[in-house]
Order: structure tokens, then C-alpha cells, then sequence
């Protein structure tokens, strides 16, 4: 299909045609002066064209290819179901909710739902596929569909049938033969309406959320809007579910996701190929006459409580762990299981090396805590009553803080340093597989268009920023000196244009900015590709960075002073709103941006500094920006793809600035909270949270959902935003506070680190990659990276954008105190004691300055600004007395005070200084906030 349109653009005249081949962007443009034509991929096209400024950020909306109609012959029928089920001869077409509020049907359009597939053998045999289809032994008629399929003397049949609470699935098989057959492969197509196009509305598709452990088994939908009710389907009795793929070429749909009853063929196969699949998986041996039945159910369910009330009625488990699936392991999880059919007993895979404790009922659940001390993934196996099991998967790690320090080390060790080479500072990508350095005369394994991974764009330029981020915590001589030589030798004047040029503190995007200051070309393809607003923040972040470390901690040595640093700061923010606009009208307004989140920050220390005007001009856009995402018809998903799930760090630092003060913001306080619901609701959308697997707890999913790519940056920049909302706006904070501290420390499980007696990590041992990080996990048994790159499900070799999610871990990083409804009262981020009314903690989180309490007495939160809690001291809380006393680490050696911020339950903060005696600080809480009732 072809759209055409007459635009002017860079003073021409052009026709621009647009035509779409398949997954391929064509684009021609005809003038008497010229006629060209590109093809494109989308990746290529939002990245790398100059039609970004006249097409996509002009106002044309891209056509969607035309889609397979659906077809319906026969509605099954049943009275009063909430069901209204389409179907052909040949499967179910159609699958709504009746009386729905929204147009969403949850069957993919030409695509047929309820067939069954089977590979089988005879002895000596090759295996024969079975696929059920037509049964011209069963006519259609409104109660039931039946599919059947024959060969090699096996009957396959399936049967949906719909009565007044759900839709059933059954399977069977058969043996009709004389001798025994063997059952490799059972298994069915999941063909959903998962497509999100561009230009609808998000209540059209639906995203799929799975967890494929044995008897454990659940999957689910949710449409785009985050409103129920939630499609769900659970297995049946003995039914469980063992092993998944995505089948490429299916009959159903191209790229349908597939779960397996058995799964022993596919995953031998997978496993000689070389996948790291880690679940038990079986085949089936029937003899003549012998058959087996399957059975599984659709319901629907309101919300996230109600679909785990139907997990746990089912006879599945329903899993919720503290602090995450990801575990460091100087802290221990708490697990709690609930089910109709009790967990007996829980199984180590290392018992040698971990250590579970059963510990009292709570909550009409049962409780055990688990200690690992094996680096890497561990899986625990859940026991239930008649052989029942169900598989958890965690990944064990060294303690956070070691891990934010040895990422910077590694990081800086890979820096390139040779004056002689153009991209002298450069930090370079590292491959963990052959311990390779990448650089612009070296991509190694990266091709195409992805080489800018290496030098710019997200990829690039999130190691300097987590590297700054980390150091404003923790710094080290070296490593500032590191940035300092990035920023001299790389950025100003490289990367970034000087305020001595036009578009001062303009950044350079792909494939690098020596190709794009030395192009031919004066315009947005060339010498003025500093058009992608995504850019900027990952600078100005890296600069305010700089700004703290040279502000707060005088013995480290900068190259420029904390205002020269600062400036800077602000002039890359401040161009990240204007220059884009200016080059191809790309406005920075209307889209979520990974690391922008520090804005109001930068407003707040530009102030402190006497930046006031600056301050001013910056907090004006933040407020503008705000007001685009408050507005109620802002697309939340939409990033350089139709539908991401990019933008919610972004969305809760919008939320909070209009949450918090509305006025300077220029909204109302209902628009503001009711952006927040919506926002956070978006979050959760695409976020793993029934999914009690460490690579699907707390990641975020993109159009893939938990298919491909977990484990992103953003899983761990969006648990900062659920934990900020759940700290600051959530009526019950407790769901998301779990959620959210499990979300901080998932993809930490990619770091590859670990001491020599474990070598040096658990992804790529050896000594060179310690310290090295994954970009992403897979969690398919095979398939290819979004670099490019083969898996066998795991880790990437390459970092890619991690060090994003890194600097969302260092800020979200904080130790929680609360009474937990399901765990009692716990401590996320470190180790708690309880004496009467006295607790001790010891924090643990990496950070070592940000406390929590949230508590049924008392509600406060405690920031220490110029120092950390000692690691080796725990902080006492005392609610009896009402004090805090703490031992400080003052960034400044010579520090005789600390200066803190304490807020209490009513919101408001309070800033003081307070004398440090006998290396202690004791905060007094106002009696008229001490609690009423002693801690149990």
C-alpha cells in the first residue's frame, strides 16, 4: 500500500511516496531535480533518516499494512457466560468478553485459536506432526468445538466447549496402533491479538503474560488500557505445562507463541543445539489402546488480586517473594506460597550451597526463607500432594554495592586511551564471549546499522552516565579522572558541539559523530544529525553528575569546577528541548526519555547555585512537558516504536513534579493524580508481576512481553518509579514496594561477577569479565539478540544499554522498614533486628544514604546529603524513646557534621545539621509523631 504526500523540506519541493513491503518501509521522493529511492526497516528509518523531520514528526501517520480479516461461522453458546466465542470449522476466530466496555477481541485477526499439535514415533520411525483441524466425525454445532487429527495410528482431539463461568480446553490423545508409539512433542499455538499497530487504541491488543513452571503454570492478558477484566488460562487437574517456544513459521499465525504439555523432542533438540533451558522436560510413551487427557480453562478476572485468588483455587501456587527473585547474597528471601493445595516442602537444585527455613503461616499462606551462597541461577522446586511440582528460578549475586563498584571499574578499564585515535575516552562495548574490546575500528560481531551501539545513542553513552552516576555516590580518583578524560577528549567539541558553534551543546547521533561532522552533507543526515532528543539526557545526567561529585566531595580532583560542570548540565538539557526542535521539529514534549528523570534535580541545584534565571527557563519546559503527559489523550507507549515500554521512569518524574506542586506545574491536583493512576497502571501493564521467575519478576516487557529481551534497562529504571509511587502516593504502598525493590534488583542478575573461588562470574567465567555486564536476557531456547547475535537463552555478551538500568538501580537504591500484610515486618535492603521496641538495621542496598519507614506507628524517610550510613554499624531505631541513631560516613574525612533531609508523616521536609559526637548522630523525632503502639 502506498500513502503519498507533497512536502517542503530543506527548502525543496518533494513528492514523498511511502510504501509498505512486509516488515519494510519503502520510501521514494521525485522532484525535476532528483529521484531516489531507500528501503528501510522501521529501525532504520526512526534512527537514521532525514524523513524523520518532514514525515514522521511533520504529522503523517504511517499506514498500517492491511491485516488478515477475521472470519466467524458459529458462536458458541452457553447461558449467561461471560464468553462470546467465534469460531470456524477449523478453530475459534473470535474471543470477547461479553457486554465489554471496550472493542478488544483477544484472537489475532485471521488466525485460528484451540488447535493441538502433536510429534509422534513408532520404533525406528521418523516423527510424524499431528495438527488438529476438521473432524468430519463431529459436526459443528453451538455447544462445543472438536478438532481432531490421524496418522501413524494416533488420534489427536481437542474440544472447547463454553459453559457459564468459562471456556474449556481439552486435549487427548490416543493410540490406535498395534505396538507402542512415543509422544515427543504435545503442544498449542497461542495465535492473541499481541500486535500493537500505530494509531490505535491501546485497548485494541492485548499483551500476553506467562509463566510456564509444571504444575505452577498460569498465563494471562491484559489489554493496552490496563482495564479489565484479565483473560486468564490455567491447567486443569494433572494438566501441567513444561516448556515453550515461538514458532516462526506456524499454521495458526507467523511468530505464534506455543506452550507444551510435553516437551521432550523440542528441548532434546534445543539442548543439542546448546540451549541452557533449565526445566525438567518429558515425553510420553503410550501403549495400544492407551490414551491421555489434558484439560485446561479461559475465565476471566477483574484485577491482579483477582487473578491470583484464581491462581491459588486452582490448585496452582501463587508466589510472592521479598526482596525480589534476584537475590545478593548478604540478604536472604522470604517466600510466600499460597494454594488450595498446600506446598509440602520445598527442594534445593544446590542444597550443598542453600539454606531454606520453614517459618510460621501468615496470612493464609505458607512462609519459608532461603539463603543462597551459589552465585548464578539457583532453582528451588515446590512439592504439592500427588507428585505436584512447580519450578522457581532465582539468580544469586554478590552484594549490590559490590556490584555498582566493580561495574565501574570494569568500565573504566575498558576505556579507550590512545591521543593518536579520534575517539581517545571513548568507554568501549566488550564482548564476555571472546573478550574482545570494541571500538570504531573494531565492531566485532555488531553489523549494519547497529555499529552506533559502540560509540553513541543509548548504547554509547549510558556507560559514562551510570560511571558519573555511581561515582557521585561512591567516587574514586580514577574513575572521575576517566570521565573527566571522556568529557575533555570525546564530548566537548567531538561528541558535543561547544558553545563556540551553533547549536551549542548539540549532540552528534549515528553511526558516530566523526562520520556526521565530516558528512557532505550540511543537513540532518550529516553535520546536523544532533536531532534525537533521546540523546540528551544521558549527557546532562552525566554532567550534574560531576557537578556532585566535585560539589560534595572535595578530595576527589575534577578538571572543572562544580558550576563549570553544572552549566553544562543545563545547556545539554536545555538543548535537548530546543535543538531537535529546531533541526526536524522532533519535540522533546511528548515522549518519555530514560535518565531525564533528574530535571527537577538540576532545577534545584541550579537554584542552590544562584542559577536562578537558568532555573527558571528549564523548570518552564519540565512544566510544559508536564502538562503534554497529564493531558489525558498522551500516548504513554509510544517512543521510536508504535507501542514501548521506554517511557515510565520518565512518567513518574512528571507525576511528581505535578503531584507536588501542581500550581508552578500548570495542572490541577485531580489531573495530576489522575495522570499518576494512569501512568503507573501503564507501568504495570507491561511489567512481570505474577511471574515468579527472576528474568520476568519486576522486568519490564516490550511488544514481545516475555518472549524475548527481559531483564531491559528499564526493568530497573521502572522499579524506581514504582517504589517513588509507592512511597509517596499508593493508599496500600506494600504490593508495589515489594514489586518495586524486585524490579531495582532484577537485572542486576545480568552483572557477570563474582570472587576467583566462584570464576569471576556466572554468565562468561574468567578474570577479564568481571565486572562485565549483559545487555538484556533471553529467555527463549534459542533465537537471535536485538543486536543481532545467536542465544541459547541467557545473558547477551554484549552490555548494550544495561548501564541505563544501572543508573535507575543507584537511584532507587534505599533501605525499606515496613509492616508487611503478608511478610510481618520486614526490611528491604538490608537486615533488620527487632528488641521490643527497638529496631537495628544495617543497610545493604549500595548506596548506604536513603531510609525508609513505613510502618503502622510511623511513616518517615531519612536522606543523609553529605555522608552514608556506616556499612559495618546498623542505624537503631528507637520508638520508644523516639530517636535515630546512626553512625556516619561523612563524604568530606575532616566532616564534624551531617547535613540530612527527614520528612514525616504529614510531607513535609525538614533540613538540618547535626553535630557528630563520638563518631555518632542521634536524630530526635518530634513526640507529637511518636507511634501509639509498641512494635510487635
Amino acid at each position: 500500500m502506498s500513502l503519498c504526500r507533497v512536502d517542503v523540506y530543506g527548502g525543496k519541493r518533494h513528492a514523498l511516496i511511502i510504501r509498505m513491503e512486509r516488515s519494510r518501509i519503502r520510501l521514494m521522493t521525485k522532484s525535476k531535480a532528483m529521484s531516489k529511492a531507500w528501503t528501510y526497516t522501521r529501525r532504520t528509518m526512526l534512527l537514521g533518516s532525514s524523513f524523520l523531520g518532514s514525515a514522521f514528526f511533520g504529522g503523517v501517520t504511517l499506514p498500517t499494512p492491511n491485516r488478515p480479516q477475521r472470519k466467524v461461522a458459529m458462536v458458541l453458546k452457553a447461558v449467561d457466560s461471560p464468553f462470546v466465542v467465534g469460531c470456524t470449522q477449523d478453530g475459534i476466530t473470535s474471543l470477547r468478553y461479553r457486554n465489554d466496555a471496550y472493542d478488544t477481541d483477544y484472537v489475532l485477526p485471521g488466525a485460528v485459536l484451540g488447535t493441538a499439535h502433536a510429534r509422534v514415533r513408532r520404533a525406528g520411525s521418523e516423527w510424524h506432526t499431528l495438527r488438529t483441524g476438521v473432524d468430519a466425525t463431529k459436526p459443528m454445532h453451538s455447544a462445543a468445538l472438536e478438532l481432531a487429527a490421524r496418522d501413524a495410528g494416533v488420534l489427536l482431539t481437542t474440544r472447547l466447549a463454553v459453559d457459564e463461568a468459562g471456556l474449556t480446553w481439552e486435549i487427548m490423545l490416543r493410540n490406535d496402533g498395534m505396538a507402542s508409539v512415543e509422544v515427543g512433542d504435545l503442544y498449542f499455538p497461542m495465535p492473541m491479538n499481541t500486535e500493537f499497530p500505530a494509531g490505535q487504541p491501546a485497548s485494541v491488543a492485548v499483551l500476553k503474560h506467562s509463566f510456564v513452571s509444571g504444575h505452577g503454570s498460569h498465563i494471562f492478558w491484559i489489554r493496552g488500557n490496563s482495564t479489565g477484566p484479565f483473560l486468564m488460562l490455567l491447567p486443569e487437574a494433572d494438566t501441567s505445562l513444561e516448556y515453550w517456544d515461538v514458532h516462526k513459521d506456524s499454521a495458526e499465525a507467523s511468530g505464534t507463541w506455543c506452550a507444551y504439555i510435553l516437551g521432550g523432542a523440542a528441548a532434546g533438540e534445543a539442548v543439542a543445539a546448546g540451549t541452557r533451558w533449565r526445566q525438567p522436560t518429558h515425553s510420553l510413551s503410550l501403549s495400544p489402546a492407551e490414551q491421555r487427557r489434558y484439560s485446561l480453562r479461559f475465565q476471566w478476572v477483574a484485577n491482579y488480586e483477582a487473578a491470583r485468588r484464581a491462581i491459588a483455587d486452582a490448585g496452582l501456587v501463587d508466589v510472592e517473594v521479598m526482596p525480589g527473585m534476584t537475590v545478593p547474597n548478604d540478604l536472604h528471601v522470604d517466600i510466600a506460597l499460597a494454594s488450595s493445595i498446600p506446598v509440602e516442602r520445598i527442594e534445593a537444585e544446590f542444597t550443598g550451597d542453600t539454606v531454606v527455613q520453614r517459618l510460621p503461616d501468615r496470612a493464609g499462606r505458607r512462609l519459608w526463607r532461603v539463603r543462597f551462597s551459589r552465585l548464578g541461577e539457583n532453582r528451588l522446586t515446590l512439592h504439592q500432594p500427588g507428585a505436584r511440582q512447580t519450578f522457581l528460578e532465582f539468580s544469586a549475586t554478590e552484594p549490590v554495592e559490590t556490584m555498582m563498584k566493580k561495574r565501574a571499574t570494569f568500565i573504566v578499564k575498558r576505556q579507550h586511551r590512545d591521543p593518536s585515535k579520534w575517539y581517545d575516552g571513548l568507554f568501549g562495548e566488550w564482548n564476555m564471549e571472546t573478550q574482545v574490546l570494541l571500538g570504531p575500528d573494531n565492531y566485532d560481531r555488531i553489523k549494519g546499522w547497529r555499529i552506533y551501539e559502540v560509540t553513541c545513542d543509548d548504547p554509547g553513552l549510558s556507560k559514562p552516565a551510570y560511571l558519573a552516576t555511581k561515582n557521585a555516590e561512591h567516587p574514586d580518583v580514577a574513575e572521575v579522572a576517566a570521565l573527566d578524560r571522556y568529557i575533555d577528549t570525546f564530548v566537548w567539541g567531538g561528541l558535543q558541539r561547544t558553545t563556540q558553534e551553533a547549536y551549542a551543546y548539540g549532540l552528534y547521533g549515528i553511526p558516530d559523530w566523526k562520520q556526521n561532522r565530516e558528512s557532505s552533507d550540511p543537513g540532518p543526515k550529516g553535520r546536523l544529525h544532533i536531532w534525537r532528543p533521546y540523546d540528551y539526557p544521558h549527557i546532562f545526567a552525566m554532567y550534574l553528575a560531576m557537578h556532585r561529585i566535585a560539589r560534595d566531595h572535595p578530595a576527589i580532583p575534577t578538571r572543572q569546577s562544580a558550576r563549570d560542570y553544572l552549566v553544562r548540565a543545563y545547556g545539554t538539557a536545555l538543548a535537548m528541548f530546543t535543538v531537535p526542535m529546531r533541526v526536524v521539529m522532533w519535540s522533546a514534549y511528548r515522549t518519555g526519555f530514560y535518565n531525564e528523570c533528574v530535571i527537577p534535580e538540576l532545577v534545584s541545584a541550579l537554584t542552590t547555585a544562584g542559577l536562578t534565571r537558568e532555573a527558571a527557563t528549564l523548570e518552564a519546559h519540565w512544566a510544559r512537558k508536564v502538562r503534554a503527559f497529564v493531558d489525558p489523550k498522551a500516548d504513554l507507549f509510544k517512543s521510536e516504536y508504535p507501542f514501548d515500554s521506554t517511557a515510565f521512569e520518565s512518567t513518574q518524574a512528571l507525576a511528581r513534579s505535578a503531584l507536588d506542586d501542581p500550581v508552578a506545574m500548570g495542572v490541577s491536583k485531580a489531573a495530576a493524580r489522575a495522570f499518576s493512576e494512569r501512568q503507573i497502571a501503564a507501568n504495570l501493564f507491561c511489567r512481570g508481576w505474577l511471574e515468579p521467575a527472576y528474568y520476568y519478576l519486576g522486568s519490564d516487557y516490550r511488544h514481545t512481553a516475555g518472549d524475548a529481551y527481559t531483564l531491559t534497562y528499564m526493568a530497573q529504571m521502572g522499579g524506581w518509579a514504582l517504589l517513588d509511587h509507592a512511597l509517596n502516593d499508593a493508599d496500600d504502598p506494600h504490593p508495589l514496594l515489594r514489586l518495586g525493590y524486585a524490579s531495582q534488583l532484577s537485572a542486576w542478575a545480568l552483572l557477570n561477577s563474582g570472587p576467583a573461588s566462584a570464576g569471576h562470574g556466572y554468565w562468561y567465567p574468567g578474570e577479564e569479565n568481571d565486572g562485565a555486564a549483559g545487555g538484556g536476557f533471553e529467555p527463549a531456547p534459542s533465537g537471535t539478540t536485538w543486536l543481532g547475535q545467536p542465544h541459547h537463552r541467557g545473558t547477551w555478551y554484549y552490555s548494550c544499554e544495561i548501564d541505563l538500568g544501572f543508573c535507575g538501580a543507584v537511584r532507587a537504591a534505599a533501605t525499606i522498614v515496613a509492616d508487611d500484610p503478608i511478610f510481618g515486618q520486614v526490611c528491604h535492603g538490608g537486615i533488620m533486628e527487632t528488641f521490643a521496641h527497638t529496631l537495628r538495621i544495617w543497610p545493604r542496598d549500595g548506596v548506604r544514604r536513603r531510609l525508609n519507614v513505613r510502618l503502622q506507628s510511623l511513616r518517615l524517610d531519612l536522606v543523609l546529603l553529605d555522608a552514608r550510613f556506616r556499612a559495618d554499624r546498623p542505624i537503631i531505631l528507637n520508638l520508644g524513646a523516639g530517636w535515630i541513631s546512626l553512625t556516619p560516613e561523612p563524604f568530606a574525612p575532616s566532616g564534624s557534621g551531617v547535613s540530612f533531609e527527614l520528612r514525616y508523616d504529614d510531607g513535609r521536609k525538614r533540613k538540618e545539621v547535626i553535630d557528630i559526637t563520638d563518631s555518632q548522630l542521634v536524630v530526635r523525632l518530634p513526640a507529637a509523631r511518636l507511634p501509639r503502639v509498641q512494635v510487635r
